[in-house]
């Protein structure tokens, strides 16, 4: 048996978990939209091979990518956390597709598991810490 995919998706709600945790402290529509982006995130990974291999070409189109990459350089020199959060919510979506499609499931029902599966662990993250255990607004700083 295969322990590989279920520890992938261990590791993906684990990070949607602690996302969530961390924007408790803040309103709710900071949750709502950041969770929007990561999904967005997933959605370009699973099928945008083609949209960011044009994107990244040099070329006249090379703006756009070097408008995003300084964004991200821009972002990783500014707010360390915020840069490394992302990073880990990326590379765990990534490990966990490799892992799904590796086991024999589809594209979609990878998405689908792993779309439903931050759902849940980012609003459980968000609950525990509005109820249980406050997080602090200062954890960007």
């Amino acid at each position: 048996m295969n322990i590989a995919p279920a520890i992938s998706l261990i590791s993906v709600g684990i990070a949607y978990g602690l996302l969530g945790w961390n924007l408790s402290a803040y309103q709710i529509y900071w949750a709502v939209g950041t969770w929007f982006l990561a999904i967005n995130f997933a959605v370009v990974l699973f099928w945008g091979e083609r949209i960011t291999k044009r994107m990244f070409r040099l070329g006249p189109r090379g703006v756009l990518s070097m408008l995003i990459l300084s964004s991200i350089l821009t972002l990783a020199a500014v707010s360390f956390t915020v840069f490394s959060t992302m990073i880990i919510l990326l590379a765990s979506q990534m490990l966990a597709r490799l892992e799904l499609q590796a086991f024999g499931l589809g594209r979609r029902l990878s998405l689908v598991l792993i779309v439903m599966l931050s759902l849940i662990t980012f609003s459980g993250g968000w609950v525990v810490g509005k109820i249980f255990l406050p997080s602090s607004p200062f954890w960007l700083n």
